[in-house]
């Protein structure tokens, strides 16, 4: 009976794993198309100019995960409770190769969208092996799996601003002898320097929509959209200085001012890339203002309800789905106005 329990549930995820992928394959040969109307409005991509993108784009993405979440890693509990008991040290989970794995289709992707040889997509999964392969020490292993656990802390502890403090300390550069001003604009700029993650993720958005585009087209625009708002809504949080002094400035109008111009900047880029028209460029330049102003305010999730979804055998938390998709009204604004 235990047997056909698992045969039965590793037929039903594989079955579930082959629809994901065959849609998925489909959706990418076809994604240029899916949006005819804007495909002609889009910029021709230059060759150079998107294999650059493609090179800045994977590097500053690896980096970032390095520094985030190290390829080898050891948490405390593991250590204690089964590598430890075992008598070995190991360092490579299943979030290693998830991240060898998804680095891989990534390689792919790129060189699909910019025509090269897919022999090359193997630099990518090896650049992640060459930069995270170390930390082969007991203490060096246990500070990755810290790190690791920091890095995840959004997904688990579903407070937005206890997660960015906890990154911000822990990835943070520091800079001691920084003189004393009461200036909040130079904090936020102080501020700003120190969270280096946030231009490195700004570098690796625009450099994969670079690459990206020759292939999704006009849907490119949307994706780098959703995730141009995360750094935006990073920008707009390291702007915040709510929680230390009292004031409409600092509360919510110098994150607004800093969201804003995340968003200028990001419209920039969209101009560079793609031919609209201006009352198109305002609408994307203010979807991604709200965006990322929205997903820079303290957010919690206090209560949680579970809704099945009815023979598929998975359920959600609308609580949670709400959470993580903060500022999707501004996204969904710019996807409308590209009909426009």
């Amino acid at each position: 009976m235990k047997l056909l329990s698992t045969a039965s549930s590793a037929i039903y995820y594989t079955f579930i794993a082959a629809l994901i992928a065959s849609v998925s394959v489909y959706a990418w040969h076809n994604a240029a198309a899916l949006l005819p109307s804007l495909t002609q409005r889009t910029a021709a991509a230059l060759p150079a100019t998107a294999t650059i993108g493609a090179g800045l784009g994977s590097i500053a993405l690896i980096v970032l995960l390095e520094a985030l979440y190290p390829l080898r890693s050891l948490s405390l509990g593991r250590w204690v409770y089964a590598d430890r008991p075992r008598g070995r040290m190991g360092g490579v989970d299943k979030l290693s190769i998830a991240q060898l794995a998804g680095v891989s289709l990534l390689g792919l992707a790129l060189c699909t969208s910019l025509h090269l040889p897919l022999y090359a997509a193997i630099t990518l999964p090896l650049l992640r092996f060459v930069i995270g392969w170390r930390s082969f020490d007991l203490a060096s292993l246990l500070h990755a799996g810290r790190t690791r656990a920091i890095g995840s802390s959004s997904f688990g502890l579903l407070d937005s601003e206890v997660s960015a403090d906890a990154i911000a300390s822990q990835s943070a550069r520091l800079r001691p002898r920084s003189h004393t001003t009461a200036s909040l604009s130079l904090l936020f700029a102080r501020r700003l320097y120190r969270r280096w993650y946030i231009p490195l993720g700004a570098v690796a958005v625009m450099g994969l929509t670079l690459a990206l585009a020759p292939q999704l087209g006009s849907l490119a625009l949307i994706g780098f959209a959703a995730a141009w708002s995360i750094v935006g809504a990073a920008t707009g949080r390291a702007a915040s200085f709510g929680r230390i002094t009292d004031g409409t400035w600092p509360d919510w109008g110098l994150p607004l001012a800093a969201s804003a111009g995340a968003a200028v900047l990001g419209t920039t880029f969209i101009a560079l890339v793609w031919k609209l028209s201006l009352i198109t460029l305002a609408a994307c330049c203010l979807g991604l203002t709200y965006a990322a102003f929205k997903r820079s305010r303290p957010a919690r999730v206090t209560t949680m309800n579970i809704i099945d979804t009815g023979g598929f055998g998975a359920s959600f938390s609308p609580e949670v789905f709400g959470y993580f998709m903060r500022g999707s009204y501004g996204i969904a604004a710019i996807a409308v106005a590209l009909f426009l």
